[in-house]
């Protein structure tokens, strides 16, 4: 009787075992999905955010950058006195090259000058030009100049000047020499002002008082020099 009793309640521990392993191993639809970070949230905005909870970022592998050495010449530099030192450098560079005014000038003169009309017109004295100041010639600038006059010029001889273009010869500021040295100033790189002297009515050459203002002006669409302003009388 006992061992019948024994048999039974074992095949009772049976049937409740089983039934409890059958249990653990069904699937749940309650239980939470784990998300990687490419994986977009059932249901979520749609934007299709995209979780961040998953896994985390890889570590990086990349070295930190060096430090930079800081040499002894960029202490220096960082200094008061260094900084000086780099704005005067500065300034320097920022300088205009030198002008290449006389560089070719007497080689300029000496090619053209017998292209110029001669000191007096009526042949009846018979003497050249001569260069007067060659540091007015500037085969870099747009417009320059050289003043002429004859040997052993006085007050009232004559005068003429030559233009030039970047070193080409243009010709002369009038078509006939005139009287008295004509006072030249530069206006900017492509402008000159021109004061001319002569006698009005009965004065002296010693007192002339005449004065005549022109202005030429070199016209880049023309390639050619404008003329503004007065000449003295009788000259053109």
């Amino acid at each position: 009787m006992n061992r019948s009793r024994t048999l039974a309640t074992a095949v009772t521990l049976l049937v409740l075992g089983a039934g409890t392993l059958t249990a653990c191993g069904s699937d749940s639809t309650d239980e939470p999905r784990s998300m990687s970070t490419t994986s977009v949230i059932d249901d979520g905005p749609t934007s299709g955010i995209r979780s961040e909870a998953a896994s985390p970022a890889a570590e990086s592998t990349q070295d930190s950058a060096p430090t930079p050495e800081v040499t002894d010449r960029q202490t220096e530099m960082a200094s008061p006195a260094g900084e000086a030192v780099g704005k005067q450098n500065a300034s320097k560079s920022a300088e205009p090259s030198e002008s290449c005014a006389d560089s070719n000038a007497t080689k300029a003169v000496n090619d053209n000058i017998g292209k110029v009309p001669p000191p007096f017109p009526d042949g009846h004295q018979k003497t050249d030009w001569v260069a007067m100041d060659l540091s007015t010639y500037d085969s870099c600038s747009t417009l320059s100049w050289v003043t002429l006059s004859i040997k052993s010029a006085t007050a009232s001889s004559p005068y003429t000047q030559m233009l030039f273009h970047n070193g080409d010869y243009l010709g002369t500021t009038t078509s006939q020499a005139i009287g008295f040295y004509p006072t030249t100033d530069r206006l900017d790189d492509s402008s000159i002002q021109v004061t001319y002297t002569y006698v009005e009515g009965n004065e002296s050459n010693a007192d002339a008082s005449g004065r005549a203002v022109s202005t030429y002006t070199w016209n880049e669409s023309t390639e050619s020099i404008d003329h503004a302003g007065e000449w003295p009388p009788g000259i053109g």
